[in-house]
């Protein structure tokens, strides 16, 4: 029976991922932080597809990675901090430090194969007009999520091309979708006050989603698929034809609510962004107003292709932004949070 280790197992994109491994009579093992806040959550909904096995422990500890890792023939490395407050030195030592801890660990190990999840983001804002690709290079936000994520995909490669490492590069877009406890909530709870903001420079432009069954599917088939053992893959939805007000009037019309736009200059969300930012990271507001890296993200136009993915796995996204945005607001639905009473 072949075996598979998920980190970040408790988060969006691992939990689904071991859920559907488990399904596929994998023996899955998981690891994340102990007492992680979603561990009460998923544990008994991931035995519902199998019976997964824990580890516990840092992403940074090469002994707990190398108890976690022996035996396996495929690791998934989606472990990651995403945390806009954090300073830079917490995200290098979870997104560098961490990939470099788990590729180290995977090459002592000798598994069979490696598939590092990364983001799209790391290619950068494009210039106009230009099309990103997997060739295309890697490019700094000056931000601490995107650019310590292009050190670690630098990493993976380096390994790879020294050849001590088989090891494949994933570059989701914005991932939605039932389980997702972030980005929809977050876009829903803005929908729910009645004013939505944006900020595009210049003419709306398409979100580069990804549904997070397509996502899996990728990776399942990248796995699956051993010529694509040591290639990196864009896996999102290049077409979407879903502005951010699309997306926040169809959030609308779910909610029975009545949305009022207001287009903010750029700069000023940027500069936003960033004084709500400090105000978070000393404790002076309980979170930012938004990111900088969402000013960004959502503010220019980004244009990807995924011929390769389509020509080398067959891959292209089965599920519509229309009909996938609809799925992940019924399940936001059916499971609102936990609030803190």
């Amino acid at each position: 029976m072949r075996q598979i280790l998920i980190t970040g197992a408790f988060g969006f994109v691992g939990s689904r991922l071991a859920a559907h491994f488990l399904d596929k009579g994998w023996q899955v093992r998981l690891f994340d932080l102990p007492d992680h806040p979603r561990k009460a959550e998923l544990m008994p909904w991931l035995r519902a597809f199998g019976t997964p096995r824990l580890i516990e422990g840092d992403i940074c500890d090469p002994s707990a990675l190398d108890t976690a890792i022996d035996g396996c023939d495929e690791v998934v490395h989606g472990a990651a901090l995403l945390n806009s407050i954090a300073p830079k030195a917490v995200f290098e030592r979870v997104n560098v430090t961490g990939t470099q801890t788990v590729a180290e660990a995977c090459i002592r190990m000798n598994v069979k194969h490696l598939t590092l999840i990364s983001t799209s983001d790391v290619f950068g804002i494009p210039r106009p007009e230009q099309i990103l690709n997997e060739e295309s290079p890697y490019q700094p936000w000056a931000e601490p999520y995107a650019d310590t994520k292009i050190e670690a995909a630098r990493l993976v490669r380096d390994l790879r091309k020294k050849g001590d490492l088989k090891a494949s590069i994933v570059y989701p877009g914005w991932v939605y979708g039932p389980g997702d406890r972030q980005f929809f909530p977050a876009v829903m709870d803005m929908v729910r006050s009645g004013t939505v903001f944006t900020w595009h420079r210049s003419q709306p432009m398409e979100i580069y989603l990804v549904y997070i069954d397509d996502l899996i599917r990728g990776v399942d088939q990248i796995i699956n698929t051993p010529a694509s053992h040591n290639r990196d893959y864009l896996l999102l939805d290049a077409n979407s034809g879903m502005t951010p007000m699309d997306l926040f009037s169809t959030i609308a019309d779910f909610q029975g609510r009545t949305i009022r736009q207001v287009h903010l200059p750029y700069s000023l969300m940027m500069f936003l962004a960033k004084v709500t930012q400090q105000g978070a990271r000393y404790r002076l507001l309980p979170a930012p107003l938004l990111s900088s890296t969402d000013v960004k993200a959502f503010g220019n136009r980004f244009r990807f292709s995924t011929a390769r993915a389509a020509r080398e796995l067959g891959w292209t996204p089965a599920i519509s932004a229309e009909e996938g945005v609809q799925r992940a607001l019924q399940w936001q639905s059916d499971n609102p949070p936990q609030r803190d009473l």
